[in-house]
């Protein structure tokens, strides 16, 4: 198989299985397919992918009884964790699982190194750095706080982002997706950004599923 009928048959896989599971018929947004196209990228396995969209969808439903899940991008979550089960299942068979307790290790060590490089300028991450950092000293820290905790870091790296930055995602997105309705090129440009300051400052994920 070639690489663009591979990179076809996942997005169209991941597609179907979603309007399945979502039952009624679902066009995917620009966000929806750039969400695939970032777990593609991470080379997130297309069987840990639809784990991860089933896991999400009944949990949905469970926590709204009667609603339709509205976005893929709420499934990401369950896909990263389904991709940690992929991975630790691998090396089971190979060798040494990665306790949850080194995990916690792994990611309290590589917060703190992001902690003692953080710019001046970015100093407004800090109270949320440090509150995950006090997570992770615990043996019992649980992965929906730190999951909360990562969303507040988000929300922070949206609200102060400089304007050169919110200028080139915005000219990222148009470029790829031409066209948008406001509010869809306002949730794009959001992802685009947040990712790129995550990469541009080495910001580490703060859930465990991550390591």
């Amino acid at each position: 198989m070639g690489r663009q009928e591979a990179r076809s048959r996942y997005f169209q896989e991941i597609a179907r299985v979603f309007f399945g599971l979502r039952g009624a018929p679902f066009v995917l947004s620009s966000r929806d397919q750039v969400m695939i196209a970032a777990w593609e990228k991470d080379r997130v396995p297309l069987a840990a992918v639809l784990e991860g969209i089933t896991r999400a969808v009944e949990s949905y439903r469970k926590r709204n009884p009667g609603r339709k899940m509205p976005s893929l991008s709420l499934c990401h979550r369950e896909v990263m964790k389904a991709f940690q089960d992929h991975r630790e299942r691998k090396v089971g068979r190979t060798g040494r699982v990665v306790s949850r307790d080194e995990k916690r290790k792994r990611a309290r060590a590589a917060v703190e190194r992001f902690r003692r490089c953080l710019p001046p300028e970015w100093r407004s991450l800090k109270p949320v750095v440090d509150q995950a950092l006090q997570l992770l000293s615990r043996k019992a820290a649980a992965e929906e706080d730190l999951e909360s905790l990562e969303e507040k870091l988000d929300e922070i790296l949206l609200r102060v982002a400089p304007e050169n930055e919110r200028a080139e995602a915005k000219r990222r997105v148009l470029a790829g997706f031409a066209g948008l309705a406001k509010p869809e090129l306002e949730r794009l440009c959001a992802i685009w950004l947040v990712k790129a300051l995550r990469q541009k400052l080495k910001i580490p994920h703060f859930p465990l599923y991550y390591y």
